[in-house]
C-alpha cells in the first residue's frame, strides 16, 4: 500500500513497541490519536503479551490515524522487540517517531518535530524537553538556539556534558532498509543512547525547548529498567560506546583523554564499593576493566582518587533545575 504521493507532506510513522502494557497503553495511542499532524500511522507491536494488550489495540482500529500491527509468536527481548517494531515501519515513511507505550506526546508534538526536521535536510534526529516524574526535564543546552552540529552534541553525549537527553523518543529521519535491521545493534542495554549517537554524527539535531513529551516512571517501564540497571554493566556499556564512535568526535590526544577519563570514573567507583564491602562488585568492575586491556595499575589508582574532588564539582556545576511540575493531568489536557 502506497500511504503518501509524491506532492504530499512526509509521512511519519509513530513505533509503539509493548509488552503487557495494557494498563497505560491506551493513553499512549490516544495520544497518537490526538495528533494535529495529519500524514501519520501508528505501528503497534505486541511483544506476545499475556494482559489485554491486544484488547486494547482492537479498540484504535479504525480511528483517524492507521494502525499497523503485528504480534510476536515468543518474547523478545526488549531491544529486538524495538527492532521488529521499526521493521514494520512502510518503506514510504520520512520519519519515526518512537514512543513508548507507557508514553505520552502533546497533540502538536509530531507537527512541531516535522517543521523543524523540514527546515534543513541534513537534520537526522529532533529530541526536547521531557516531562519525568512530573517535572520538566531539559538539557543544558543554549536555549536561544534549535539547530546544532550532531559531531559536536555526540561528544558532549559521550562525555555526559550533557545533562538531560529524552533518546527513547527519539524522532529520526528514516532510511529504512536493511539499515532498521541494525539501527539498535550498537549496545544491549542503552540501544536508543547509542541508536541517537549513530544517527547524529552524520547529520545536525535539532532540538525543542518546550516539553512535547511525557515519560511515565514506574517499576515495568523501559526508563526505569535502564537507570535502575545494575550500574556497573551501565558504566561498561557507555565506556565502549565512547570507545566506539569518540574517534568521530574528537582528535586522538582528546579521544585518549575522554577515554582515561571515564576509566578513572570506574576506578574511583571500585574503590567506593571495596569501601562500603561490595568486593564482588567492585572485582567484577575491575575485571570488565581487564577485559578491555585497560586495567589499572598502582599509579591510576593515585590518579584516580587525586581527580576525585575536581569530577564532583565538575558535574555539579552543569547540572540545570528541574520544574515546573506537569503531572498526567496537566500534561493531558495541556494546560500548561
Amino acid at each position: 500500500m502506497k500511504y503518501r504521493a509524491a506532492s504530499a507532506r512526509p509521512l511519519v510513522a509513530v513505533v509503539t513497541p509493548v509488552y503487557n502494557g495494557g494498563a497505560y497503553l491506551e493513553a499512549a495511542m490516544h495520544s497518537v490519536q490526538q495528533q494535529t499532524y495529519d500524514r501519520l500511522i501508528h505501528v503497534v507491536v505486541d511483544n506476545c503479551s499475556d494482559d489485554n494488550t491486544s484488547g486494547v489495540i482492537d479498540r484504535f482500529r479504525s480511528q483517524r490515524v492507521e494502525l499497523i500491527t503485528s504480534r510476536n509468536n515468543n518474547v523478545l527481548p526488549v531491544r529486538e522487540n524495538w527492532t521488529e517494531a521499526l521493521c514494520a515501519v512502510p518503506a514510504e515513511t520520512s520519519y519515526v517517531k518512537f514512543l513508548c507505550a507507557d508514553d505520552l506526546m502533546r497533540s502538536d508534538c509530531i507537527s512541531r518535530f516535522v517543521e523543524v526536521a523540514e527546515s534543513d535536510e541534513k537534520i537526522g534526529v529532533v529530541l526536547c524537553d521531557d516531562i519525568f516524574i512530573d517535572k520538566v526535564h531539559r538539557a543544558n543546552l543554549p536555549p536561544d538556539q534549535t539547530v546544532f552540529d550532531g559531531i559536536e552534541i555526540v561528544g558532549k553525549m559521550l562525555d555526559e556534558s550533557i545533562n538531560w537527553l529524552p533518546y527513547h523518543h527519539l524522532f529520526v529521519r528514516f532510511h529504512g532498509g536493511t539499515q532498521s535491521a541494525k539501527f539498535f545493534d550498537d549496545a544491549p542495554l542503552h540501544f536508543d543512547f547509542a541508536a541517537v549517537v549513530r544517527s547524529s554524527l552524520g547529520s545536525k539535531i535539532a532540538y525543542l525547548h518546550t516539553p512535547f513529551v511525557y515519560t511515565r516512571w514506574h517499576s515495568n517501564s523501559l526508563t526505569s529498567q535502564q537507570l535502575g540497571a545494575n550500574q556497573l554493566r551501565t558504566l561498561l556499556e557507555r565506556f565502549d560506546i565512547l570507545c566506539n564512535f569518540g574517534d568521530r568526535c574528537w582528535d586522538e590526544s582528546t579521544f585518549r583523554n575522554k577515554k582515561e577519563y571515564m576509566r578513572a570514573r570506574m576506578i574511583r567507583l571500585a574503590i567506593k564499593w571495596t569501601v562500603m564491602g561490595r568486593w564482588d562488585a567492585a572485582q567484577e568492575l575491575l575485571r570488565g576493566l581487564k577485559e578491555r586491556q585497560v586495567a589499572p595499575n598502582a599509579a591510576d589508582w593515585g590518579r584516580s582518587i587525586v581527580d576525585w574532588i575536581p569530577h564532583a564539582k565538575w558535574k555539579r556545576g552543569w547540572h540545570l533545575p528541574t520544574g515546573p511540575k506537569i503531572d498526567e493531568a496537566m500534561f493531558r489536557s495541556e494546560e500548561f
